[in-house]
């Protein structure tokens, strides 16, 4: 497959090494002293964005995250796509998996280096920034973490009680915290945009002094406190999480809501925990730690709401 998708792009002696398997093949590509990232979307077995996707085609998904990385290009550094010898910026092997390239971006991710005050406060002003970028950009064919995505979710919760993946305690909790977001969400409708939604630390390169973000595949519709929330869930650190917000603030006028950044916090452990179940119920540590996530978060959002 990694042949099929080279010979679409202008590589005179390439070398490949495969990064990872999940929702795509990853490969980094070394061609006379340049690097590029190679992903073909073809996810490994078990893994399925079919609750993320609900229908919209994954050709067209791929498309307008093409779009956004080139949006991004103007107003903030990030990963560059590399055009097909056709000068097209996805390709489609055989069997119509879909291919992307995209330039590498040279750097450390903070998940290997220790996290400073001073690189909090800039991965808050990184955020800031693109959100100031992308907060008039519209795409027609992206994720959306709405009350229909909620929904779906409540409906996955009772299969997962169905299969004895949950206890009915954590199934009624799931469903009530997933409620409380979706209300908070109905009346915050108009502060919908474009995010990242994945910010973890291996999404994050720090390049110098500057902090470049990567892997817009799950990026969509939902408030700015998402990427506020998913930094915080990954970095998992108040100090730090506190200078994240500064960061936040110097760069972006958006006045941030607690209580969305606690909702937002909680959507992205249970979209890990529903849309995951059947991969991880098996684990002796996903009961354990799904009641943990219970008592310390979904049952303190209920209650404040």
């Amino acid at each position: 497959m990694i042949k099929n998708a080279l010979q679409f792009y202008d590589f005179d002696s390439p070398k490949t090494e495969l990064i990872r398997h999940n929702e795509n093949m990853t490969y980094k590509i070394i061609d006379n002293n340049k690097s590029y990232l190679l992903r073909i979307h073809n996810p490994v077995e078990g893994f399925n964005l079919d609750m993320l996707r609900c229908g919209i085609d994954k050709a067209k998904l791929i498309s307008d995250e093409v779009k956004i990385l080139q949006h991004l290009e103007e107003t903030l550094w990030t990963q560059k796509v590399k055009l097909s010898v056709c000068g097209n910026p996805i390709t489609f092997l055989d069997d119509d998996v879909p291919v992307t390239v995209l330039e590498w971006v040279e750097g450390v991710t903070i998940d290997n280096i220790n996290i400073t005050s001073e690189i909090a406060w800039k991965l808050g002003a990184m955020i800031g920034k693109m959100h100031n970028s992308l907060v008039h950009f519209t795409a027609n064919h992206r994720y959306c973490y709405d009350n229909a995505l909620l929904m779906r979710m409540i409906d996955e919760s009772s299969n997962a009680l169905i299969q004895g993946h949950f206890t009915k305690q954590q199934s009624e909790i799931i469903a009530n915290a997933l409620n409380c977001i979706g209300e908070y969400f109905s009346n915050a409708k108009e502060r919908f945009m474009i995010v990242h939604t994945d910010l973890g630390k291996s999404n994050i390169i720090l390049q110098n002094d500057t902090l470049i973000p990567i892997d817009f595949s799950l990026s969509g519709f939902c408030i700015p406190e998402m990427d506020l929330a998913s930094a915080f869930a990954h970095i998992n650190d108040d100090a730090l999480n506190e200078s994240i917000l500064n960061g936040y603030t110097s760069a972006n006028k958006y006045i941030l809501d607690e209580v969305g950044i606690e909702a937002c916090f909680c959507l992205q452990i249970l979209l890990f925990v529903v849309c995951q179940h059947n991969k991880f119920a098996k684990e002796s540590w996903f009961g354990e730690k799904l009641d943990e996530w219970c008592s310390n978060h979904f049952n303190p959002l209920i209650i404040k709401s």
